[in-house]
């Protein structure tokens, strides 16, 4: 098969992982519309894991995935994560069809789907303890909040970036900047008692909080923004706050 990869389903898209690819000219980070791809119509509608000659599949004949590549032979499988929901896809195209003892690799490949899967899954309740180690045990810490400070913070969104490369998530970082004498003290408390675990905060000086929402798309952001916004707001602490998104993958989609 011309192309092999690992996706991340997530907002109808498919996400590139991993790749390796000697026709199609995808690399990590491209996306796939998930509506117009075979993995739908494998997934919804009982189409074929693999197929060895796709223009002959019903189904398969008819996505439209198959006016912007050219697909003579198919094998897509699922990759849960550890609460069986779907995660994204194993697939590989090739852009002619192949001999029908393709087909029969299929109990094969369907180990290789579940331990894929169960690496997968372990590697991202990894993520979620690195984020935890790095907010707790970072040696730039500011004085008198606690908190990371710029160096921190700046580890704190790098490590961040690579995961989001890595594993096809959309965080979502807040700056939050409060009035000069307000108390940062009550700031941070606050902010701690309405943020998740998996969350960070860094105190940047000056009444500036830096926010890391992990696994966060913009529509998360905004209603983190608003409870932020509300418990400040009856402590009589009125702040700015702006928003801007670690983004999974910066390449167009299919």
């Amino acid at each position: 098969m011309a192309l092999w990869m690992i996706t991340r389903h997530h907002n109808e898209e498919l996400t590139v992982l991993r790749t390796r690819d000697t026709y199609y000219g995808l690399t990590q980070g491209s996306r796939l519309q998930w509506a117009k791809n075979y993995g739908a119509r494998m997934l919804q509608q009982g189409a074929p894991c693999i197929t060895a000659n796709a223009p002959a599949t019903p189904l398969y004949n008819q996505a439209p995935i198959k006016d912007e590549l050219t697909i003579g032979a198919y094998i897509g499988l699922p990759l849960v994560d550890l609460k069986h929901q779907l995660f994204g896809t194993l697939y590989a195209l090739d852009p002619t069809p192949q001999n029908p003892a393709l087909e029969q690799a299929l109990p094969t490949l369907q180990h290789e789907a579940r331990l894929i899967s169960f690496l997968l899954a372990h590697a991202l309740r990894d993520i979620e303890q690195q984020r935890i180690n790095i907010f707790l045990e970072h040696p730039d810490r500011c004085v008198d909040t606690g908190l990371p400070s710029q160096q921190g913070w700046a580890d704190i969104i790098t490590q961040e970036q690579q995961h989001c490369r890595d594993f096809g998530m959309e965080s979502s970082v807040l700056a939050l900047q409060a009035p000069q004498g307000s108390n940062s003290i009550t700031i941070a408390d606050s902010l701690a008692a309405l943020l998740r675990e998996q969350d960070s905060i860094a105190h940047l000086g000056n009444n500036h909080f830096g926010i890391l929402l992990a696994d966060a798309d913009s529509n998360k952001a905004e209603n983190t923004i608003h409870r932020i916004r509300d418990a400040l707001n009856a402590k009589q602490l009125l702040v700015r706050i702006e928003q801007r998104p670690l983004n999974r993958a910066q390449e167009m989609a299919i």
